[in-house]
């Protein structure tokens, strides 16, 4: 090959290339962002409405439906789903791969403008539309204790502390849980307005006009134009009890403080933070897109150690939740498998070659690729990741093998002392130079479908298959270029005595006892082919009793318990039986490290409130600390919790990786989704299939994801009476809200800059909502008469829904169910077999959900590229051999490295995946190399040997027996680099397949896969490629000597 007769004559070139290399290598490397996983956000945006006191149903009706008609016309517009509770409507619009969120914004922001007028004048301001995904994840979680005086603590977090985080690198934004704040708070007494005739609404409405701060444009004054502003806010309380909200008979002005008690106070909590029994404050820290995940922690660790130094220990900070630690831990357990992987890679190479200086040439092209990759990586702007990482181990047994090949050939003719050194690399590399490119880019072009693969698949191996891309591609330069190079540095000019090993007296009789067992196979050919296809069917139908799942469900230790207690519990109620849950959690769990529990909240986006939900995030020792994983733990949890609190509806999460996949996603475990208009036989057709789930062997729990249990109080006014009286329905309505609930009406900022919400409500808001409090609220007529509202209104309570569900518009019940292993086929197909005995009702149709969506939508681009993969190996071949029969041979062998795969996952225990899937795709351009190694060879030595002479039945048969020949010495003489070159890549991803620890079991399946697949492959590939050559070939030397 002419780049590597240039290497071995311009060493002062290549040198200076070395020393780029290994500086832009390691410039990059350090450079480098590093975190646990890439981004894994689908093109999506959230908007979130706001619709205080409003049930479920009134939120769909009256927000969701409008915003979703609208939105279904969106550009790039792929689908929908939505959420409608209790005071809130959340609308998540999915666009289609390759679309930037970020573009669409200003639309979604645009079309929610024009449909204010249409929208209930009552929502919190305008409905929110963001950017949603992965990033809105908490990466660091810590909480902050000491003293009651929460209000305090809260002050000093928001103005001192948040600040300082604020301006961290890389920090988008800071969330606090249980913050306690002051707002100004109008409580009017119901007896002195009605004493008064002084209307709800008047006095609501004159707060806010009072509370008026404008600008008013640009005026000249002496001689310069300035801007005018007009200035009539609040800048103290005094001012808003002076506001004049009405007039005695006598032309007195009646202020604000003259119907209301007007005061600073902390607003009743709906929801509270504890751990232990104490209440306290929990900081979730979110990462921009371009944050370094580790220095922003540490950063944020170090602030913090300051901080607590500095206020001499008033308070205290724990940190609940660190993804650096996670991060780190994860990215060194897939470090140290690859330090084992290099490790025993070079110990095979000194096994086979003997020799020091062969082994040093072959060890220095280990880290030399990594140093091209690394360069790639930061080119591409890929990450240091679990999966970037991933790829690079997966390819360190790989990046070898050219190298191998490279160098035994120049061994094989300096050994014999014939050459010089210089002759040995040319003839070496004229030799295997160009099956070294083919074995390369065959491996290479597996990678590039994967690469292209769109959606969460294609998220998730991007970064792993453009590392193992780079990695190659680096691995060839190094052995056509650097390796000749390294020989001719380190090779004396004379072969030093071959040394009669007892490795190379093995080695040797292998060969032997491989050629007879060959030669047998060439003479028995039917039989071998027979014997290779029964193995293959077995396996295959071994295959699909592995079982499959997604991904690997992940220890990162950390879990969630999510509690759902009977509707109509009050705060007071969930914060008393979630205690007792976290005091179990605590007692049962010896290898707890923290748990803080959250009542009267979801832990939905920006945490649904409801009185009767809470959720504990439950915080464990890291993995090498104890004995039982994270998944023992929840199921031992699960059945005691059930056992304990029988009124309690539980369900536990698995945190870290799996929570951030659900959360992306909607969702793990076994999921049905029904669609229907008709919400009765919709829910009917759910409980129905929850009960069957519940019996499921494989079933630890289910969850509907809405209720009829609900209930709500609705005031049914009387239309005609409203409209006899003069009464406005809308000033009826927000009377009724202001005096029940409150109201925010405005805000105010005093002389120091704090600045409070106003908020005006009533005497009877804290009481119980009774008969009586209709009488007690007073309504005005256009004559000024007053009104009780029982007069107008009568009070009834009526069942709803908890929560109501849409995808694409249409409503739907989802029922999920989390599984006592990772494993979903058995469920499904016993699901499956259910739902065909006892069909769905007419007018309900199903999808699937959780990760059985994910599986359905994941498993057809997979295929294609494992087809596309397959037939760009096929075109590489072609163009080496300028042949269409000998690639198609080599093809045929790709099969049987299921059988490798299928032991190796069975082997371990693991489930077919999408990361074994990976592996199966890896193995299509891996195992070809043998097989291109070795016809290109047998091909060498036919055009060597063969002499045609004779007539035409004279030169079949030397022909025949020339073909056996050239095929039994061109694969014995091979053996030696195959055997190498397959160990080295097994051997290389060994310890990822034992990998244990946090985050080895996303990619631990890769390895098991691909040791498993080359095992095999190799053993049969070693006999069944020579006999379908042989059979090939002599057909086609039969029919030569026809024509002849």
């Amino acid at each position: 090959m002419k780049v590597s007769k240039q290497a071995i004559r311009h060493p002062v070139i290549i040198g200076m290339l070395l020393i780029v290399l290994m500086a832009f290598g390691f410039y990059s490397f350090t450079g480098q962002n590093i975190e646990f996983m890439s981004d894994i956000n689908l093109p999506s945006i959230m908007v979130l409405s706001v619709y205080p006191g409003a049930g479920a149903e009134d939120v769909e009706d009256e927000v969701t439906n409008i915003l979703e008609d609208e939105f279904v016309t969106l550009p790039n517009y792929k689908s929908m789903d939505s959420v409608s509770t209790n005071s809130m409507s959340v609308i998540t619009i999915y666009y289609q791969d390759g679309v930037d969120p970020y573009d669409q914004l200003e639309e979604v922001r645009y079309r929610i403008t024009t449909l204010l007028s249409e929208l209930p004048k009552n929502l919190e301001g305008e409905p929110i539309a963001l950017v949603g995904g992965a990033t809105m994840l908490p990466i660091l979680t810590f909480s902050i204790s000491g003293g009651k005086d929460l209000g305090r603590v809260t002050s000093y977090v928001q103005d001192e502390l948040l600040p300082s985080i604020n301006r961290i690198q890389g920090v988008a934004e800071v969330n606090i849980h249980g913050k306690h704040e002051l707002e100004a708070f109008v409580q009017l007494r119901l007896d002195d307005l009605s004493a008064k005739g002084i209307s709800v609404t008047q006095v609501f409405t004159l707060i806010e006009y009072a509370n008026s701060r404008m600008p008013l444009g640009s005026a000249e004054y002496q001689g310069k134009t300035l801007d005018l502003r007009y200035g009539g806010s609040f800048d103290s309380l005094e001012d808003l009890k002076s506001v004049t909200v009405g007039f005695t008979a006598q032309g007195t002005p009646i202020r604000l403080e003259d119907v209301a008690t007007v005061s600073l106070r902390y607003p009743e909590m709906t929801y509270a933070v504890q751990s232990d029994n104490e209440s306290l404050l929990v900081a979730e820290v979110t990462k921009r897109t371009d944050g370094n995940i580790v220095k922003i922690n540490k950063a944020i660790r170090a602030l913090l150690e300051e901080e607590e130094k500095r206020i001499g220990g008033a308070l205290s900070f724990s940190i609940i939740g660190d993804d650096s630690r996670t991060t780190m831990a994860s990215l060194y357990t897939v470090i140290r498998s690859g330090l084992a992987g290099i490790l025993m890679a070079i110990l095979v190479i000194v096994l086979f070659l003997g020799d020091a200086r062969s082994t040093l040439i072959i060890g220095f092209s280990i880290p030399l690729s990594l140093l091209f990759a690394f360069i790639g990586m930061r080119v591409a702007g890929i990450t240091v990741n679990l999966m970037s990482l991933s790829g690079l181990v997966a390819a360190l047994g790989m990046v070898v093998d050219g190298s191998i090949v490279m160098l035994e050939q120049i061994y094989r003719y300096y050994r014999k002392g014939e050459l010089t050194v210089l002759e040995s690399i040319d003839r070496a590399s004229d030799e295997v130079g160009a099956p070294i490119l083919a074995s390369t880019l065959t491996t290479m072009v597996v990678f590039i479908p994967i690469a292209m693969l769109s959606g969460i698949i294609g998220m998730i191996f991007k970064d792993i298959a453009l590392t193992l891309i780079m990695a190659l591609a680096g691995s060839f330069l190094v052995a056509v270029v650097f390796v000749p190079f390294f020989a001719k540095l380190l090779l004396r000019p004379t072969p030093p005595k071959e040394k009669n090993r007892r490795f190379n007296r093995i080695m040797a009789s292998i060969e032997r006892g491989y050629t007879k067992a060959l030669a047998w196979s060439l003479s028995h050919s039917a039989f071998i082919l027979v014997i290779c296809i029964s193995v293959l069917a077995l396996s295959a139908f071994t295959i699909t009793k592995v079982g499959f799942t997604f991904l690997p469900s992940t220890d990162n230790s950390d879990f969630y318990v999510h509690m759902e207690f009977p509707q109509g519990y009050s705060l007071e109620q969930t914060l008393e039986r979630s205690a007792f849950v976290e005091s179990l959690i605590r007692a049962e769990v010896e290898e707890l490290q923290d748990v803080v529990t959250y009542s009267g909240m979801s832990d939905m986006f920006l945490g649904t409130g409801n009185p009767s939900l809470a959720y504990s995030r439950v915080v464990l020792v890291p993995v090498a600390e104890r004995k039982r994983s994270v998944h023992e733990i929840m199921l031992t949890l699960q059945a005691l919790i059930v056992n304990e609190v029988p009124d309690l509806t539980i369900r536990l999460e698995n945190g870290g990786f799996d929570k951030l996949l659900g959360f992306v996603t909607g969702g793990g475990g076994y999921g049905i989704t029904l669609v229907s208009e008709d919400l009765e036989l919709l829910f009917f057709e759910a409980q129905r299939i929850q009960d069957h789930l519940q019996h499921d062997p494989a079933v630890v729990s289910t969850r509907v994801d809405t209720s009829f249990d609900a209930s709500q109080m609705v005031l049914e006014m009387d239309r005609e009476s409203l409209n006899m009286l003069g009464i406005n329905s809308y000033e009826a309505a927000l009377t009724s809200r202001i005096l029940v609930e409150g109201m925010e009406v405005s805000t105010f900022t005093d002389k120091r800059g704090n600045r409070y919400p106003i908020r005006v409500g009533s005497d009877a808001t804290d009481r119980p909502f009774t008969d009586e409090t209709l009488n007690s609220i007073r309504l005005y007529s256009m004559a000024g008469s007053s009104i009780p509202l029982s007069s107008v209104a009568r009070l009834e309570v009526q069942p709803t829904l908890s929560e109501i569900n849409h995808t694409d518009r249409a409503k739907t019940i989802t029922i999920g169910a989390a599984l006592v292993d990772e494993d979903t086929s058995l469920v499904l197909a016993r699901m499956n077999e259910y739902l065909e005995a006892q069909p769905l009702a007419d007018g309900v149709s199903s999808l699937s959900g959780g990760v059985l969506q994910l599986i359905e939508e994941s498993i057809p681009p997979v295929v294609s590229a494992l087809l596309i993969a397959w037939f760009l190996v096929y075109t590489v071949m072609v163009i080496q051999f300028e042949r269409f029969r000998q690639p198609a041979i080599i093809i045929v062998s790709i099969p049987f490295c299921i059988i490798g795969v299928v032991l190796g996952l069975l082997g371990f225990g693991s489930t077919l995946s999408i990361v074994s899937l990976l592996g199966i795709i890896a193995l299509g351009g891996i195992v070809v190399n043998n097989g291109i190694i070795l016809i290109d060879y047998v091909n060498l030595l036919r055009r060597q040997k063969t002499e045609l002479t004779g007539d035409a039945g004279q030169k079949e048969q030397e022909s025949k027996e020339t073909l056996c020949t050239a095929i039994i010495e061109g694969s014995a003489s091979r053996l030696r680099p195959i055997f190498m070159t397959t160990i080295t890549t097994m051997l290389g991803v060994v310890p990822m397949a034992f990998a244990a620890g946090e985050g080895a079991e996303i990619y631990a399946p890769l390895g098991q896969a691909i040791a498993g697949g080359l095992f095999t492959s190799t053993l049969i590939t070693l006999f069944i490629i020579p006999v379908l050559y042989f059979i090939t070939e002599r057909r086609i030397l039969r029919r030569k000597a026809e024509r002849s």
